[in-house]
């Protein structure tokens, strides 16, 4: 017997189905995001810029070379230098260099010199300026690059998106404050009827 279905993916399906519908006639308007939940998109919005923008730390610890760890242990730590601190949302203005840490936070820059981060719960500090750590790191270990969430050009949101909350925190991290929304309001709908106490 002869084949005489055609299946595609339900991504596919729906744009052929979008694309025999006009929206042509459908008014739209400039809508804050704050009042965008529910609402669809009538444009597609490409990323402006890279996410991150620079290479930043995803823990609180300490910029590192990672090869200076290599074969720190508890017993047998690795000792190094504490050339400063990298302060939130500022450019570091010191170089990791061999033998020394910056203290870094979560979403710091990570300084030149540096290539990982060590957690905070793997260093002791030992004396003024001086902290040891015990357990070593791989070069990129806890750090994101630029663009390792979204790369410049990405589609972040495609025309005829329902803004979701995730769709509102991604269009602020871009700094877009308002877009372009067809004029009905989509309702959520629930799943299933809730019973009625009795």
């Amino acid at each position: 017997m002869t084949e005489f279905l055609t299946l595609i993916s339900p991504a596919e399906a729906r744009k052929v189905f979008f694309s025999h519908l006009d929206f042509s006639t459908v008014e739209s308007e400039s809508v804050g995001i704050r009042q965008a939940l529910n609402r669809v998109s009538t444009e597609e919005i490409l990323a402006s810029h890279p996410l991150p923008s620079f290479t930043r730390s995803s823990v609180d610890g300490y910029a590192v070379k990672a090869s200076d760890t290599f074969g720190a242990t508890e017993s047998m730590p690795a000792y190094m230098k504490v050339a400063g601190e990298v302060e939130m949302g500022a450019r570091p203005t010191n170089k990791v260099e061999p033998g020394s840490v910056l203290l870094i936070h979560t979403g710091g820059m990570l300084p030149d010199g540096a290539d990982a981060v060590v957690m905070l719960e793997y260093v002791q500090q030992t004396r003024e300026g001086e902290v040891e750590v015990g357990r070593p790191v791989a070069v990129g270990e806890n750090i994101i690059r630029i663009g390792e969430d979204v790369k410049e050009g990405e589609l972040i949101l495609a025309k005829g998106t329902r803004i979701r909350p995730s769709e509102i925190g991604g269009l602020a991290a871009f700094g877009i404050l308002s877009l372009r929304l067809f004029r009905y309001v989509v309702e959520a709908r629930p799943f299933c009827k809730q019973n009625s106490a009795p």
